[in-house]
């Protein structure tokens, strides 16, 4: 950015030598002013070294023309088109005075006049360092010019000695030296501080435009959180009807074995629905980003760009979805299927079953598998026959639908036996083709069927599920290898207690 102590940026000069105008105009002609009081010092120092008549006839003339120069360059205003004329004169009376200070040591006929001038010629040097603080090469050039012309003309012209000629030498170089580091290090430091307050200036000017632009846009943000806040409103009421079509086909699959009639509806709930949930949290997501990023005054305008973007395309898809959704609650609104008595009384297993296979005989007459059933005679319950009845019959369905796909016949075997003394173990088992291991963690999942094609719903077992352990208040479990067949076992208690709400 800097250098040797200038800008790089000639435009960036230019604007830091004019905004340091005026501070730099004050501080010269303070120095001017104090430069005029020092300056009484030689006039004194005349009138011991010269004789009196050249003292008025020259060196006072001279001298009073000094101090018209120091008026005439305080005098000088304060533009951008005197700046150069300024600087100019302030070396113009530079030299002046280093002229001046030099004829004493030439006019004067003594030995050591020329080393004690010299002490004034470094003064005027360590004065010329104050003078042109922007530009200090300026200073150091003439520095170091006014100080050699005296040391290798003026001091041997003068008689001083070589000793004498030394010291001034060194005197010199310090004064030169001390000089050009101080300019260097002012001309930096001011560049360096005119520059920061310059990027204090642009941030501030910049936050000031992203506050006015966020202000104006709060309203907006504030209109479509409302519009957002009622969506997603709009959401949760179709999510809460989507909950209870689906709690309504499990009901109707439950009592009636809705088959066909519900096939590929389930897949076709509960993927809008999904859709719909997933793009929900999505959309509370950026809304919740959306907030922290305009409280903490973060949020820039890229960034509300692509939140707005954002939320245009989460607000379609909720909208499509719940469109959709609803089109498919409306259509199923309109089923109904008797539901089967819940109540609770004490029956003889072995002989329910029998009546439970004696009513579907006219679904079982159509498939030439064997059927057989083996339960202790007179094994009392007192439980929910109608959650018995709808787990056999799903089960059963299930095992004619999938255990058999190629028509051959095959065996499907209901057995029951005590497993404790108020435990019963009921294991429905068939010799079928098996449930693949990739599929027998999912098979009692809602709406998880591989007969969709077909009019599989996918809520047959997990109906068996729930019923198992929501009101008979058992466990299922399911034992199978492909082409070893499947087995279900069941085991519920003999006298079951008060059934839960069965799960969605």
């Amino acid at each position: 950015m800097q250098k040797w102590g200038t800008f790089a940026d000639h435009a960036l000069e230019r604007d830091f030598r004019q905004s340091i105008m005026g501070q730099e105009v004050r501080t010269l002609r303070m120095n001017l002013l104090a430069l005029m009081f020092f300056y009484l010092m030689p006039l004194a120092l005349d009138f011991v070294y010269l004789p009196r008549e050249t003292i008025f006839n020259l060196f006072l003339p001279l001298r009073l023309g000094v101090y018209v120069t120091i008026l005439a360059v305080m005098l000088i205003p304060v533009r951008n088109a005197t700046y150069g004329l300024r600087h100019a004169a302030t070396l113009f009376l530079l030299s002046y005075i280093w002229g001046m200070t030099a004829m004493v040591a030439l006019w004067v006929e003594r030995q050591d006049v020329g080393f004690t001038v010299s002490f004034f010629v470094m003064i005027v040097v360590l004065m010329n360092y104050l003078f042109l603080p922007t530009r200090w090469l300026w200073m150091v050039g003439w520095g170091v010019a006014a100080s050699a012309i005296y040391l290798w003309l003026v001091m041997p012209y003068s008689g001083a000695t070589t000793s004498q000629i030394k010291t001034a030498m060194v005197m010199q170089t310090l004064a030169n030296i001390f000089g050009a580091v101080t300019a260097y290090q002012l001309a930096t430091l001011r560049r360096s501080e005119f520059h920061r307050r310059r990027e204090q200036e642009v941030e501030r000017r910049r936050l000031e435009e992203a506050n006015i632009e966020l202000l104006h846009r709060e309203t907006i943000i504030a209109l479509q959180r409302d519009q957002l806040a009622r969506k997603v409103e709009e959401l949760e009421e179709a999510q809460r009807q989507l909950i209870e079509t689906k709690d309504s086909l499990v009901q109707a699959e439950k009592m009636a074995s809705l088959g066909g009639l519900v096939a590929g509806v389930a897949h076709e709930l509960n993927t809008p629905m999904g859709i719909a949930v997933t793009a929900s949290t999505h959309l509370r997501d950026c809304v919740d980003g959306l907030d922290q990023a305009v409280a903490g005054n973060r949020l820039t305008r890229s960034q509300l760009a692509e939140y707005q973007q954002t939320l245009r395309e989460t607000a379609t898809l909720i909208l499509s979805n719940v469109a959709r959704a609803a089109g498919l609650v409306q259509s199923f609104k309109q089923v109904a299927v008797d539901q089967a008595s819940a109540e609770r009384r004490p029956f003889e297993l072995g002989a329910y079953i029998e009546e439970l296979l004696l009513s579907l005989a006219p679904r079982l007459r159509q498939e030439p598998h064997q059927i057989s059933v083996g339960c202790p005679p007179g094994l009392m319950m007192d439980s929910y026959p109608g959650a018995l009845s709808q787990i056999l019959t799903n089960l059963l369905i299930n095992a004619l639908i999938h255990a058999f796909p190629d028509g051959r016949a095959g065996n499907i075997s209901i057995h029951v036996r005590m497993a404790g003394d108020d435990l019963v173990e009921l294991v429905f088992a068939d010799d079928g083709r098996g449930v693949p291991p990739e599929h027998q963690d999912r098979l009692f999942d809602p709406f998880f069927t591989t007969n969709r094609a077909h009019g599989g719903s996918g809520l047959g077992l997990h109906i068996v599920y729930n019923l198992v352990t929501q009101s008979l208040r058992g466990s299922i479990r399911l034992q199978s290898q492909p082409g070893q067949g499947t087995r279900f076992i069941l085991t519920f208690p003999r006298r079951a207690a008060e059934p839960a709400r069965m799960a969605g």
